[in-house]
């Protein structure tokens, strides 16, 4: 990374990791639908609004927010996930646009009611420069969806007891096969969101994360475990004191 934001290293570096990127797994799928359900919590019969969801990656959770909306636009820096969901001709109400977050830009007339931006935090170059960016797609009250990783998960706990992290805020190998680039704590984005002149209205944990997402897997696609499960540790992610222990943050907030 250099010390001045460069567009075309940047395209570069995100359509590196496209090849690599995986994004389908048993576990990574609940964590969606539970995202999903917390946003139906908000949107209810929302569909003629305006709503972009930034990063599209394999389309899961692009194709549950198109039911959603009459129109929705997705934005992307890597070209082969846009032209990919393109080439599947199944999102006929959904508008594919390859940028840069840090480029794209609409007018005043076309802001947008709702953002998505789950799981895009922590893989930007400038995550403050990038939530400056939303705050003018957004008309005035609308809401941002923003989920980043916990860097203080249990799983991450429990990793740094047997020595496997240095410290609990280190990059894993997975985390850098994915392009992320910060780990977040419930402090780290709070501030950033309020910095950026957002008001946090909900913040709600995603799953009580008791081990790593390989081991998940594998116990849900061997039946030890069962989605009955994770929705058990999803329901503990959320009782007092337990939010700091969850794989993720899941966060509402308000552009005003």
């Amino acid at each position: 990374m250099t010390s001045i934001f460069d567009v075309k290293q940047e395209k570069e570096f995100l359509n590196s990791l496209v090849s690599d990127y995986k994004d389908v797994s048993p576990y990574s799928e609940i964590k969606k639908d539970i995202i999903i359900n917390y946003i139906d919590s908000v949107l209810k019969d929302d569909k003629n609004k305006r709503g972009l969801q930034m990063g599209c990656s394999n389309g899961y959770e692009t194709e549950q927010l198109a039911k959603r909306f009459d129109q929705l636009d997705v934005v992307d820096g890597a070209e082969a996930f846009v032209e990919k969901l393109k080439a599947e001709e199944k999102y006929q109400n959904v508008n594919f646009i390859f940028s840069l977050f840090e480029e794209f830009e609409v007018d005043e007339v076309n802001k947008y009611d709702y953002v998505f931006c789950n799981y895009v935090l922590e893989h930007v170059y400038d995550s403050a420069k990038i939530l400056s960016q939303i705050s003018r797609l957004l008309k005035r009250g609308g809401t941002l969806f923003v989920v980043v990783p916990n860097g203080l998960a249990l799983s991450r706990r429990i990793a740094l007891s047997m020595g496997m992290l240095n410290e609990l805020e280190a990059l894993t190998e997975n985390d850098k096969v994915h392009g992320h680039r910060k780990v977040y704590t419930l402090e780290k984005i709070s501030s950033e969101l309020e910095n950026s002149g957002f008001k946090i209205q909900t913040i709600k944990g995603i799953v009580f994360k008791i081990l790593a997402d390989f081991q998940l897997n594998k116990l849900l696609k061997e039946n030890f475990f069962t989605t009955t499960h994770i929705m058990a540790l999803q329901q503990l992610a959320n009782e007092p004191g337990n939010l700091n222990f969850s794989d993720s943050f899941f966060i509402i907030s308000k552009w005003n």
